[in-house]
């Protein structure tokens, strides 16, 4: 009888021991981002001056400050060889209790802003993206299918 009181004793912490560790459904506001993240970048863009459309591939270090700013430097490699690298580029993001939000991205010397709809997982510890827009709206521009995984660089 000692043995089943002890094993339904140690069963019972256990239980109670795993819902502890369930904090419930993980909230999200603008702090949630904070720090650097290392993004790779692929899909396909229209090539500037022009009304083809490439592929491209890319790296992007971006970092969060907490209140909706952050600041990147990224490097797109295009289809058609068109490269420029380390280019700046600065925005604004938005990030809902949920853990969905927005972007705006300005890269130095592009005539419009890419708006992007983010999601983060994993504990604020990853960044998922996809172009959705561009900015202003009225830009007559080839759609931009691009998206990007970042990784909290630790």
């Amino acid at each position: 009888m000692k043995k089943l009181a002890l094993a339904t004793l140690v069963l019972a912490l256990v239980s109670v021991s795993a819902l502890a560790e369930d904090h419930g459904p993980r909230t999200c506001s603008n702090e949630t981002l904070r720090g650097s993240y290392g993004f790779t970048i692929t899909g396909e863009r229209p090539v500037p001056m022009s009304t083809t459309i490439e592929q491209i591939v890319g790296t992007a270090i971006t970092t969060f400050d907490g209140w909706g700013n952050f600041t990147q430097t990224d490097n797109i490699h295009g289809f058609t060889g068109d490269y420029v690298p380390n280019r700046p580029g600065t925005g604004k993001y938005t990030l809902n209790s949920d853990c969905t939000g927005t972007m705006t991205l300005h890269n130095n010397g592009a005539p419009f802003d890419l708006v992007l709809s983010i999601v983060v997982v994993d504990d604020g510890r990853e960044v998922r993206t996809a172009v959705v827009d561009v900015s202003p709206a009225q830009m007559a521009i080839p759609p931009i299918m691009v998206t990007s995984n970042g990784r909290k660089i630790q």
